[in-house]
């Protein structure tokens, strides 16, 4: 049986050029140039962008060799709005690792935007989409130099292929929408920006072109509900509001020319008086609520208060009941009492009363339950305060102190009242835009690990892939990359517990089973080994590299070989 050669193969897992991985001794970047490059690594993570930009740029004059330090300068650059230098950054990068799938897509993206070279960020795109054919940001960025370059039919079929892998990906369905806007395609459009607002609501740019689809299909009150919208969500300094503001402005007005011009147009004629004849009031205007409605007008219809279900009173002994009014022919039919109010009348009167109430009732049947908390007019002015403090958090992208303000509001409102309501359906909200933000810290960590573990930092690629487990527990991929850095740096008990936790939690993860398979050869458990590889080929749904590494190392570990 031939020995089974793992050295090389691994690397392939997470799809870079070939990388020699060694198990023994980590690389070694305790020099300035490194120590730079990874702490304006992480100045990008706290979106810390001016000084990232500083300390980057020092450290690719120092190591001008890390490919990885160039791209992470391009992408500080283009945050701080320095698009010229940013695409001087990126091309140095693809200059040192020409396949930098990263690099190719956010230079073709930003070639795109500046309309510098549209052909040219055609081709760049391109190639990151041959590269990671499954990632919706890379087809994002295709159809959106497509879209530059003219090619709207293509730069469609990239924009829904980046929403089937990821449905929720906003962005793509803004896009598709400009692409059926330019077609006059207007409603096709109005929908697509829909869309892109129900999953992101704080995605400005998708509101105007929305309001334009309904001032372009006739429909003001529509436009003008989105403008204000638009409106208050837009921050002082951005341009953008000054032109939400004259949009509202002349819709307002227009809006309110309409109804007037349709108010005079009704007074004089028999229109209004025509509504209410057909509405049953008959006669002049102001007769009509006049005239008591007599016995043939009652609704036969009404149901029953003793057929409807209604919650039980509770009352203490300091509740007292007013006299039911009681029709005159009530009165005729019962027997006179002489004094109705005197002692032994109203004794009597109690009784038939409590007997009445004993038979309706079982004891079975009656729930005690608490009485309903009651606040101060004040304190419902405080909660109403906090909910429109909340509103405004929200609005500016402060979840957390949104949800803590809701959280009050709920614990310290009665259920019933209307504050409370308005706060239960706010912190829906919040904590669906709480998980999309923690679901997006969780990529940047796993993208940052994915680059550590490209320049051969096992133990800041680690960081990076715990954090990302922190926020999400269930994240098989992260176990996976654990699992390959721990197999890499010869923990293999603890590459063994990674790489079933991740089959454990997604068993189409091919890359697990190979590491797993690895595990067995190296402890001459070679029909375990087998048996898992042979798992590989049933998962499978597209054959790539992983494939043809399990066919390899089958191959070797077949008696026949």
């Amino acid at each position: 049986m031939k020995r089974l050669v793992l050295t090389g193969f691994l690397a392939l897992f997470l799809t870079v050029p070939a990388f020699p991985l060694s198990f023994d001794a980590l690389p070694g970047y305790q020099d300035e140039g490194m120590k730079l490059y990874v702490r304006g690594t992480g100045k990008l993570q706290e979106r810390n962008y001016v000084e990232a930009v500083t300390d980057l740029t020092r450290a690719v004059k120092l190591r001008p060799d890390i490919a990885e330090a160039f791209h992470n300068l391009g992408f500080a650059f283009e945050k701080t709005g320095d698009l010229r230098n940013a695409a001087r950054a990126y091309e140095r990068a693809l200059s040192l690792k020409p396949n930098y799938p990263s690099a190719l897509n956010n230079l073709g993206y930003l070639l795109a935007t500046t309309e510098t070279d549209p052909a040219k960020a055609v081709m760049l795109c391109q190639k990151a989409v041959e590269l990671q054919p499954n990632s919706p940001s890379f087809h994002d960025s295709l159809g959106w130099a497509l879209y530059k370059a003219g090619r709207h039919g293509e730069a469609s079929t990239h924009f829904n292929a980046a929403i089937r892998l990821e449905p929720g990906f906003f962005k793509s369905h803004f896009n598709l929408g400009l692409v059926e806007f330019s077609a006059n395609n207007i409603s096709a459009a109005a929908g697509h920006f829909r869309n892109a607002i129900q999953l992101n609501p704080n995605y400005l740019k998708a509101y105007v072109p929305l309001a334009d689809c309904y001032e372009k299909m006739k429909d003001d009150a529509k436009a003008l509900h989105v403008y204000r919208q638009a409106l208050a969500k837009a921050p002082d300094s951005d341009p953008i509001k000054r032109h939400l503001e004259k949009k509202v402005k002349s819709l307002t007005t227009e809006t309110k020319r309409f109804y007037f011009s349709n108010v005079k147009k009704m007074q004089g004629s028999s229109k209004l008086q025509d509504f209410l004849n057909r509405k049953g009031k008959s006669g002049s205007l102001g007769s009509a609520y006049n005239v008591a409605a007599t016995p043939a007008e009652t609704n036969t219809s009404f149901t029953p208060v003793s057929a409807v279900e209604q919650p039980v009173a509770v009352f203490d002994s300091a509740t007292t009941m007013a006299p039911v009014p009681v029709a005159p022919s009530m009165t005729a039919a019962a027997p006179m009492m002489a004094d109705p109010f005197s002692r032994a009348n109203i004794v009597a009167r109690n009784e038939r009363d409590t007997n009445t109430v004993a038979s309706s009732y079982s004891a079975s049947s009656v729930r005690m339950s608490a009485a309903p908390r009651e606040i101060s007019v004040n304190q419902e002015r405080e909660l109403e305060r906090k909910y429109s403090l909340s509103k405004s958090y929200l609005d500016r992208g402060l979840v957390s102190e949104a949800a803590a303000e809701l959280n009050y509001i709920i614990n310290n409102a009665p259920e019933t009242t209307m504050v409370s309501r308005q706060a239960r359906n706010l912190l829906l909200r919040a904590r669906k835009q709480m998980e999309q933000k923690s679901t997006l810290k969780a990529q940047t960590h796993m993208d940052m690990g994915k680059d550590f573990f490209r320049s051969g930092q096992y133990s800041l690629a680690e960081a990076e892939f715990s954090k990302a487990l922190s926020l999400n527990p269930e994240n098989a991929e992260a176990y996976k990359d654990i699992a390959l850095l721990c197999y890499n740096q010869g923990r293999y008990q603890d590459a063994y517990e990674k790489s079933k936790k991740a089959i454990a939690l997604d068993r189409t993860l091919k890359e697990a089973y190979v590491v797993l398979a690895s595990l067995y050869a190296r402890k001459g458990r070679p029909d375990d080994a087998l048996r898992t590889l042979k798992m590989v080929k049933e998962v499978s749904g597209r054959r790539d590299a992983v494939d043809e590494l399990a066919e390899k190392m089958i191959a070797s570990l077949s008696p026949e070989y």
